[in-house]
């Protein structure tokens, strides 16, 4: 795991506990790290996919662009999280 991977674990987790403890204020203010966190993690997945050349470039652009869109979004952090390079 790198560390942009590590990153996006552990405000991923932070945010689910305080969500599960109805922490609600602390749910929030975790918003913004985790959502910068997946950012983060598919620009850098997508980053390795172009320089590998494993995705062509007019579904990259397409991916970059509305990777936050669902049914994108669940899709696009599981492959993100399953790279090991």
């Amino acid at each position: 795991m790198n560390k942009v991977q590590k990153v996006y674990t552990l405000a991923k987790a932070a945010y689910d506990i305080a969500f599960e403890g109805e922490e609600w204020e602390l749910v929030e203010a975790l918003e913004t790290p985790l959502v910068e966190a997946e950012g983060a993690l598919v620009e850098w997945a997508l980053d390795y996919a172009e320089k590998t050349g494993t995705i062509p470039t007019k579904l990259l652009a397409t991916l970059r662009d509305r990777w936050m869109f669902p049914p994108h979004h669940g899709k696009m952090i599981e492959l993100a999280m399953k790279l090991s390079i």
